[in-house]
């Protein structure tokens, strides 16, 4: 038994001389060893998968990517037929059981960690009997949903993390950085422009909380996603490759003609999501937003120029 186990173990028993159901606490503790064997593959604020997915598992995880509306510090794991399948509740409290032994399991665990920290564990599989979600504290069961089918628990997700385990403690400028950079991520990979988002939260919705005009916030976003896109050569997080080079890079034209092109691209996902309403525009922010496109193209073109 490694460190990690014995603190696990010594969590549980805590948790069951606290009064504890023993059933709950082991169930509780075994989704957050899961969570712990994940550790160095997870990001906060973004939903990893667990491991490769096959042409089935990838259409359920592209849906929940785009659904699903962490604030920057939850944690958050995919678990796909073939892992889903080895976790199941002890027998004790099979009651917490969502889908039949000899069925696939695909699940969801969020992980908000902290002072309190709390886990979401989400039976997904369309082949659940009681599709639905359970939250745990403390070796506790907190909470529990339940759908009558997959689809309905999948689109109730994002008010669920919203209500359960969303940030409690003041954001700083990096948090609302990070959110609003995840969600204009998922909005621009999946091209769902109902990617759930909390204005109050997103500095391009809400200049204010970093102190910026609109239109700053505006090229602020762009430039932050534009930038990313074009450093990852790996496959982003819906399986898709974000890192595309213009043809004929060297040529000055032809790159800045095709960085206008990335964010006129961009700009039209802010429209058609209703972040941004550019018809509002005063003729001293049309004047700006000319000037911060042209600064933006030119931010940009050392990163397309690197990227080759």
């Amino acid at each position: 038994m490694n460190a990690d186990q014995k603190d696990m173990t010594a969590k549980i028993e805590a948790w069951i001389a606290a009064g504890r159901n023993p059933g709950v606490a082991h169930w509780h503790g075994a989704l957050e060893a899961t969570m712990a064997s994940l550790e160095s593959h997870l990001e906060p604020g973004h939903l990893i998968p667990a491991q490769a997915l096959d042409q089935r598992s990838y259409a359920v995880f592209a849906e929940i990517y785009a659904l699903l509306n962490l604030s920057p510090d939850v944690q958050a794991a995919f678990l796909p037929t073939a892992m889903g399948g080895v976790l199941n509740p002890p027998a004790a409290v099979d009651n917490l059981r969502r889908v039949h032994p000899d069925n696939t399991s695909t699940m969801l665990l969020c992980r908000r960690p902290g002072s309190q920290p709390r886990i979401l564990c989400a039976e997904i599989s369309k082949e659940a009997w009681k599709p639905g979600v359970d939250l745990f504290e403390e070796g506790a069961l907190v909470g529990s949903y339940e759908y009558d089918s997959s689809p309905d628990c999948v689109r109730d997700l994002a008010k669920l993390i919203r209500t359960h385990l969303w940030r409690k403690e003041k954001w700083s400028s990096s948090h609302y950085l990070e959110y609003t950079l995840n969600w204009f991520t998922r909005l621009a990979d999946t091209g769902r422009v109902d990617a759930p988002v909390q204005p109050d939260h997103s500095y391009v919705h809400t200049p204010v909380l970093l102190n910026l005009e609109r239109v700053a916030a505006i090229f602020k976003l762009v430039y932050a996603l534009a930038a990313r896109q074009l450093h990852e050569t790996e496959p982003g997080p819906a399986g898709q490759s974000a890192s595309v080079v213009a043809p004929d890079t060297g040529v000055a034209e032809n790159r800045r003609r095709y960085l206008e092109g990335r964010l006129l691209n961009l700009l039209n996902h802010l429209r058609d999501s209703n972040a941004v309403d550019f018809s509002t525009f005063t003729p001293r922010e049309n004047d700006e937003f000319k000037d911060a496109f042209a600064e933006t193209v030119a931010r940009l073109d050392p990163l397309l120029e690197g990227s080759r």
